[in-house]
């Protein structure tokens, strides 16, 4: 952005003024110039500094015994309440034919649907990518499938 504007002012710089205010600016710098000018000198002091002084390394942020131990999961799920589409077309349980209302589970890179009635099926049009771009953060951890299902209404 800032590049575009300099190559602006440069330009304007070299075009004839037309209301007598360019005989004030002709011959002086260009303050974003100067600016230019004095960062890339800091820069090159500090690289400079850099190569000189040690590199001092840094813990963890946290202590060891305040981390959390990681937790394994199965899979995940979500709640999609409306109408579901994919490729431009509404899935429906092969089953039962509801269109909306689903859980959307992901697990070992596969996506199934849960409707309300408990039919299951692999969404072979749906994968894990968009189910990430959907998703939100996962919020809670559930010891069972069941369990999840439960939290979730169905």
């Amino acid at each position: 952005m800032f590049r575009r504007r300099r190559e602006a002012r440069r330009w304007r710089n070299r075009q004839p003024a037309q209301d007598g205010t360019g005989a004030y600016f002709q011959g002086r710098m260009d303050p974003l110039e100067e600016l230019d000018r004095e960062e890339a000198a800091m820069a090159a002091t500090a690289a400079t500094r850099g190569a000189r002084e040690p590199v001092v390394e840094v813990d963890d942020f946290l202590p060891p015994d305040f981390i959390a131990p990681s937790q394994q999961t199965a899979g995940m799920m979500m709640p999609w309440p409306g109408p579901l589409v994919a490729d431009g077309e509404i899935l429906t349980c092969p089953r039962c034919g509801t269109y909306r209302d689903w859980i959307v589970l992901n697990q070992q890179h596969t996506v199934w649907l849960r409707c309300r009635a408990g039919h299951e099926t692999i969404q072979t049009r749906l994968d894990t990518a968009w189910f990430n771009r959907h998703s939100g953060p996962m919020e809670h951890h559930h010891a069972t499938y069941e369990d999840g299902i439960r939290f979730l209404g169905h």
